[in-house]
């Protein structure tokens, strides 16, 4: 029998960012997908979704799957070995069953697609190292079906525990961090979250007004203009653009903020200095603040609902919280170092389902 389970994650710093190739700081959490194989002797997989009620079966005759939709993950995962040259032999029975927060914003379909080609790696005798892993999940989820998401769930439910990376293709920075966030409470608000045309309107919005910031000031570059040097030409452009531009380029500042933030404490980790821990987490609190502020207000991805349950969280003693995820529904997050259970009920008496959190490793057999 093989057992694998593949995390979920909150995303700390640069939501809708990472899309527009800004780095994100992303943190993977103790909620899973499960998948358990057992060999067969029919040359096939029988693939079965223990929480959904669903199966899918693939003859291993080596040759490319049809897609029955625009999210056949378990397909387009296939596919890409089969483009490799690898070859499938062995017939296996599959269950996959998950806790993590289905449509919510929990990287749960990222999940899923890491655990499956983690399970095919597996049995192909590991052709791949962590990164190409990261990279093909951001191929079979993304890229096969033009998607309009980013690398940032696949690289956190590989590598686990805290990351930081500037999704830049054909290799993306990565820098990885050993570090235990054990204050985190993770809230559904049971609200459906955006659909992909959300998030497609989103992106196209904050691109189109970075071109047209560009058309009338040709200096401007994303990644280094500060929002200071452009508040001349912000007038003249269409509120929507006008808001994009800002929020982005704030949150862009708070994202390198937070990097140097976490920086720092890493470099001290090790030292038992409670002061230097409550500094930290009262520091990266405010950041993740207002990192909300501006998804809510200028990103306009918030909705009331994870709004009351940030404001109850802060209330009963967070010291920051966020919506999670692309937003328009789904879950948000609120940090402590001690308030966690008072958070959680929080939460729950204004309509949430709140679950305390902990740093996760990265995708494994277990």
């Amino acid at each position: 029998m093989i057992k694998i389970k593949s995390p979920g994650r909150i995303c700390l710093f640069g939501e809708h960012q990472d899309y527009l190739g800004y780095p994100i700081i992303s943190l993977a959490i103790s909620k899973y997908i499960y998948l358990e194989a057992k060999r067969i002797t029919e040359p096939k997989f029988i693939v079965s979704f223990l929480d959904t009620h669903e199966n899918i079966e693939i003859i291993l005759n080596q040759k490319e799957l049809e897609y029955q939709s625009k999210r056949d993950y378990i397909k387009s995962a296939y596919n890409l070995f089969l483009r490799k040259g690898i070859k499938f032999q062995k017939g296996y029975e599959v269950s996959i069953k998950g806790d993590i927060p289905i449509n919510a914003g929990v990287a749960s379909s990222s999940a899923l697609v890491i655990g499956w080609l983690y399970f095919l790696d597996h049995i192909t005798n590991h052709t791949l190292n962590r990164s190409q892993l990261a990279l093909e999940g951001y191929n079979a989820e993304v890229k096969e079906f033009q998607e309009a998401g980013g690398m940032m769930d696949h690289f956190t439910s590989v590598y686990g525990n805290l990351i930081f990376l500037k999704p830049e293709e054909p290799k993306p920075q990565l820098k990885t961090y050993d570090i235990n966030l054990d204050g985190f409470v993770l809230g559904n608000s049971m609200e459906k979250k955006a659909t992909v045309a959300d998030l497609v309107r989103t992106k196209f919005s904050s691109l189109k007004a970075f071109e047209i910031l560009s058309s009338i000031f040709p200096k401007f570059n994303p990644f280094i203009t500060k929002l200071e040097d452009i508040q001349l030409y912000l007038n003249s452009l269409k509120e929507e653009y006008k808001k994009k531009i800002i929020g982005n380029l704030r949150n862009r500042d708070i994202t390198t903020r937070a990097f140097s933030l976490i920086n720092e404490y890493y470099l001290n980790k090790n030292k038992d200095n409670s002061i230097q821990l409550i500094d930290f987490y009262t520091q990266l609190g405010n950041l993740l603040n207002l990192h909300h502020q501006n998804l809510r207000d200028f990103i306009q991805v918030s909705t009331n609902k994870i709004d009351k349950m940030i404001s109850a969280s802060l209330k009963a003693g967070a010291l920051g919280g966020k919506i999670n995820g692309s937003g328009f529904g789904g879950t948000m997050f609120a940090l402590s170092l001690k308030h966690k259970d008072a958070l959680k009920s929080a939460i729950e008496k204004v309509g949430g389902k709140a679950d305390i959190l902990k740093t996760s490793n990265g995708v494994e057999i277990y």
